[in-house]
């Protein structure tokens, strides 16, 4: 966003106490079933500055990097936004002949009715996961998939395949398309 930057670390062994208090508070909260988010990135942000070696400061900084990220997926959940699935994730929205299909193939498929508040939640990370799996295998096929994800997201907003289309055509009309293939330099 800034350009290059290029500054000084600005850390090493001066955090070192403080890395440990804010372990020791974070083992402390863990301990009184009172862990939370800012516990965990601040003893990973504290650690990080503790390190003067860069390659140990580098090990430091994705893993305060990585807590973050967690956090926000954690918020994200919490309050209804899109987040990205991992590969651990253990439930994931399906369509609905999919069972059957399992069923077909002589499994015994586990599968629970998502609550309204999560269903969209749960079509926003299938959009991810089905755009993912187009940009990974470039498989036209794949399209379909995004377009039936994108035709159930349209429903929860009362809006019809038809008019959809209608408001895709108007913007194409308005804005273009994307056949010109143009690219816009950003200053």
């Amino acid at each position: 966003m800034w350009g290059t930057q290029d500054f000084p670390d600005g850390s090493g062994p001066e955090f070192t106490e403080r890395a440990e208090e804010a372990k020791r508070e974070c083992a402390a909260a863990a301990s009184r079933g009172e862990l939370t988010w800012r516990h965990v990135l601040t003893e990973e942000f504290y650690e990080a500055l503790a390190e003067s070696d860069p390659e140990a400061l580098r090990t430091e900084l994705v893993q305060t990097a990585a807590v973050a990220v967690k956090w926000i997926q954690s918020l994200d959940g919490r309050h209804g936004k899109t987040t990205h699935r991992s590969k651990g994730d253990t439930e994931k929205l399906v369509r609905d002949r999919i069972p059957d299909i399992i069923r077909v193939a002589g499994r015994a498929p586990q599968t629970r009715i998502a609550h309204p508040e999560e269903y969209a939640h749960l079509l926003r990370a299938k959009l991810y996961e089905e755009v993912g799996e187009y940009v990974a295998s470039r498989d036209p096929e794949e399209l379909a998939d995004v377009l039936e994800v994108i035709h159930a997201l349209a429903a929860l907003h009362s809006v019809t395949p038809a008019e959809l289309e209608e408001r895709r055509s108007t913007k194409a009309a308005i804005r273009g398309g994307f056949s010109d293939r143009l690219v816009l330099r950003q200053p």
